[in-house]
């Protein structure tokens, strides 16, 4: 078994001496031009997951800004201090002028840009305020986040892929979905261009929900394009985080997704361990891969999504995500990690309380239940939330990690259990 381990030292090079750190998460979820599937928009929900923002709190760098749109918790701060040296300074505004005033206020020199996806206002507003850009092709990123574009540009490289097609009718998609069916696979995902975690797809579990879902379009429009793919049994979801620079491609990480039965993301394996010939030809494809979307002018971070089936069976290309990742933010901590800790591994849980209650507590809380010892330790690395007259919401992040299996997934496994057990009686 052949372990994947972090390489940093391309990224820290390309930086400049002060970044100005913004998480703009949600860029995606419009650009998807007419909507398809069912879905339910909970502005509550959106608006913790838009405070992942303070996982920027774990890569920036002393020197740097950390653009916020919400203040952070001060207790959490609290805590954050004491994992870093020193905090980097912090605007929080959800006003890109403001930004840019605070921002200049407290660094004299050139700034670089950093946006967790690079858009084209970003672009205008990095220009307007003279800051460094590492790529400033704002059409090329959103062009290389499609799902689409990430299937063609698999077929057309060689790289293997899922049994699917691209339907542009109702009766194309049943005949597409009948394929599928006839290949021997239970399930299936229909895929829209745009969306991540989850989102700009749905998961078809049997024909009753294929023929719902059809209908539902049908009564939209009858002229589209869809993605279905067979939904193959799988052993290990990969994600490879590829660095591309102008004339290099560079492997940063390699990990495992955690990912629910919809295929929604719910936690990363930070050390997994692959056999030898499987992270051989892993590598490999990614090195190739980055070489591919090099070529065609993509600069900086990317991560790829990809599966290894239940028969051995790599997938390398499933989807391209142009932009920083929640992975991309943590590395530098899980770095410090690894010389001392086999096991690491993040989840996050949601909460639910009739009142308010503290960083502290939910803190204690976690530490009564999940009785971390001298080998085995968790770090909770996003606290967001989001107070209403008559609830309280909370999506915590968690970084567990230790040297015994079995201790580490009894803590997951009591983290999971708190969320079920203590949501209301906290």
């Amino acid at each position: 078994m052949e372990d994947s381990s972090i390489h940093l030292e391309p990224f820290r090079r390309a930086r400049s001496g002060c970044v100005l750190w913004h998480v703009n998460i949600n860029e995606d979820q419009h650009w998807n031009e007419t909507a398809l599937f069912p879905s339910f928009t909970n502005l509550q929900q959106l608006t913790l997951i838009e405070q992942q923002e303070q996982q920027l709190l774990w890569i920036a760098e002393p020197q740097d800004i950390v653009w916020l749109q919400y203040p952070p918790d001060p207790q959490f701060l609290e805590y954050v201090k004491g994992y870093r040296d020193k905090l980097p300074q912090i605007c929080v505004t959800s006003d890109a002028s403001e930004a840019a005033v605070c921002a200049s206020r407290l660094s004299p020199e050139k700034l670089t840009f950093m946006p967790f996806m690079l858009t084209s206002d970003y672009v205008a507003l990095a220009e307007q305020y003279e800051w460094g850009l590492i790529d400033s092709n704002a059409e090329l990123v959103k062009h290389m986040n499609s799902k689409y574009v990430t299937r063609r540009l698999a077929e057309e490289n060689g790289f293997s892929v899922t049994q699917g097609r691209f339907c542009s009718s109702p009766e194309e998609l049943i005949e597409a979905y009948r394929e599928i069916r006839d290949a021997g696979f239970a399930k299936a995902v229909l895929k829209q261009a745009y969306g991540s975690s989850g989102r700009g797809l749905t998961m078809i579990e049997n024909e009753d929900k294929f023929r719902q879902l059809s209908s539902y379009i049908r009564k939209r429009t009858t002229c589209f394009e869809l993605l279905l793919e067979a939904w193959h049994p799988i052993k290990h979801s990969l994600n490879a985080q590829l660095w591309i620079e102008p004339d290099s491609v560079h492997l940063l990480a390699v990990t495992e997704q955690r990912i629910n039965d919809y295929g929604v993301y719910i936690g990363t394996n930070y050390t997994p361990h692959y056999d030898a010939a499987v992270m051989e030809e892993y590598r490999a494809e990614m090195l190739r891969l980055g070489a591919v979307l090099r070529q065609r002018g993509y600069v900086g971070v990317a991560g790829i999504d990809s599966i290894l089936d239940d028969k051995n069976n790599l997938y390398p290309v499933i989807e391209i995500n142009g932009r920083f990742t929640q992975v991309t933010y943590l590395l530098s901590f899980i770095e410090t990690l690894l010389p001392f800790y086999k096991h690491i591994e993040s989840r996050y849980i949601h909460l639910e309380t009739r009142d308010k209650v503290s960083f502290d507590e939910i803190k204690s809380r976690l530490e009564a239940e999940l009785q971390p010892d001298a080998e085995h330790q968790f770090t909770i690395y996003t606290f967001a939330f989001c107070n209403q007259p008559h609830t309280n919401l909370y999506r915590i992040f968690v970084l567990f990690y230790g040297n015994e299996a079995a201790k580490l997934n009894d803590m997951l496994y009591k983290f999971e259990r708190f969320t079920m057990i203590q949501t209301f009686s906290l």
